[in-house]
Formats: structure tokens, sequence, C-alpha cells
């Protein structure tokens, strides 16, 4: 009987030591994605040259013809104000105009987010603004927190993001963003379309002390879409490609949402690709349209 008391006591004393003795954080996800962005992953160098061809046949998709967004504005269809009418002769000009903002989408038991000004004097705003933040579970323990900022013009889009990635198992955190620079070609009253580009960055999340710190930039190609079908639902779509140093990044995001007031509850799906490593995972979050 004594000698199986002094197992079990043994056995509880190596299981605190254990518990006790500080850990060493295991390589996770979070590290593969930074062997991949410096090109210390075998094939990142590969991968990366094969990046550049297939990301400037993107780019030259985009146009600066903006004479089909004057077609818009009073067109019947689900895309159009839903009117057949043709507007007078002397009220024609209107149509000739770009369309103006909503305070938010489907304000005032509105059927669409944007609309054709009224005369040249009617009040309507020239620009649009989104706030959001989310959250999102990337699977393995890897976990993910968003926000980002929107401001929409009649002819130019700015949009800034920042995601923050958190591993706790392999005690590891990074930071992911873009910036970007975009023309909206055309909208409509229920459709809203950007296409431009701009910058990827990577920041080490990394407290000092648990590893060097690494950072990165590269550049980015970015289209996204906005849909108003009808009171309250909002679809949301975007597709970015870029180099991020010297692996490829690629994004692809869908939300589906409900309008409460200005505020947008929503949830969807992200994957974001470096070089071999998946993030990606469902989300939720909220927009406030400004």
């Amino acid at each position: 009987m004594r000698g199986w008391k002094g197992i079990v006591a043994m056995g509880a004393l190596l299981l605190g030591a254990s518990w006790s003795w500080p850990s060493t954080a295991r390589a996770g996800r979070l590290d593969s994605v930074r062997s991949e962005v410096s090109g210390s992953s075998s094939s990142s160098s590969d991968s990366s040259s094969s990046s550049s061809s297939s990301s400037s046949s993107d780019s030259s998709s985009s146009s600066d013809d903006d004479s089909s967004s004057y077609c818009c504005s009073g067109g019947s269809g689900w895309l159009g104000s839903g009117s057949s009418s043709r507007a007078p002769r002397s009220d024609r000009t209107t149509v000739h105009t770009r369309l103006r903002y909503r305070e938010y989408p489907y304000r005032g038991g509105a059927r669409s987010y944007m609309r054709a000004p009224r005369s040249p004097n009617d009040p309507t705003r020239v620009h649009g603004g989104q706030v959001w933040a989310e959250g999102a579970y990337q699977g393995q323990g890897l976990w993910r927190g968003a926000g980002g900022l929107r401001i929409d013009g009649q002819l130019f889009s700015v949009d800034g993001d920042l995601s923050y990635y958190l591993e706790p198992a392999a005690n590891d955190a990074l930071y992911l963003g873009t910036a970007n620079l975009s023309l909206i070609p055309f909208h409509f009253p229920r459709a809203l379309f950007r296409l431009g580009g701009g910058l990827n960055t990577m920041i080490d999340g990394r407290v000092p002390g648990q590893g060097h710190r690494e950072y990165a930039l590269g550049w980015n190609i970015t289209s996204s879409i906005d849909l108003f079908p009808t009171w309250p639902v909002v679809f949301s779509g975007r597709v970015d490609a870029g180099q991020l140093y010297k692996a490829v990044m690629v994004r692809a995001r869908g939300s589906v949402g409900v309008m409460l007031w200005r505020i947008e509850v929503f949830g969807g799906y992200e994957h974001t690709q470096v070089g071999r490593v998946g993030l990606g995972g469902p989300m939720a979050g909220m927009r406030v349209w400004l």
C-alpha cells in the first residue's frame, strides 16, 4: 500500500512540474506565413515568379470608361430604379448625372442605396462611407479579428483594413492589412462596383523577446461589389490578388447582411492565401454605413 501511494505521489509531482515548467511554443501557421513571405520556403520562389504574369492580366481589366455610369440612374429592371417611364425632355439632364448616395441602404423605405438627383439643387450626398469590425475562426486554433474603413465618392473609393491573427497554441500573433485606391467605373441604384489597387502589408505581432520581428510590404489589385436586392438584405463580395514581398497573396470573401437602421449585421466566409499557407474560415461582424 505504501509503495502504491509513493508511485501516485511521484506521478502527481511530475505532472505538476510539467505544467509549471515554461513550455516552448511550437511552430504554427503564422510562422509558416513568415517563411513564405521571406522566401525561406522551398517553393515560394517558384510561386512568386508566376504571380506577376497572372496578376498583370487582372490589372489589364480596369477601365476608365465612365460612360456606362450615366445610363443607369433611371433605368428599369433589377439594377435600375424599377420605373420604366422616360423622363420628360426638360428633365432629361438628371439622367446624365451620376447617382448620389443615400445616408444608408434602404433609408426611409427606399428600395436601393443610390438614386438620381431630382434637380440640380437637390441636397443629395456625393459620397458615402462604411466602418466595420468582424471576428473569425480560422481552424486549428487560429483566430482573426479585423476592422476597416471605406469612403466612396463619385469616381473614386479609398479603403483600408487590418486583420489581427492570434495563434495561442504557438504563442504567436501577426497583422495583415491592405490600403487601396479604387475607381468606380459605374454604379446602379442597387449595385456598386469598384476596381483598383494598393498595398499589402505584414506587421509582426509578437512581443519583444519571442523571436525576430518581421515586416513586409507588397502590391495589391482589388475588386469589390455591394448589391442591394431588396430590403433589408445586402450582398458583398471582394477579390484581391497581389504579392507580399516574395509570396503571392490572394484573398476572396463574401458576406450576406441585414440592415437594422444604418447598422448592418453580416456573416460570411473569407479565405486568404499567402504562398502555400491558407488562412480561411467563417466570419461574423457589424458594419455601420455613414
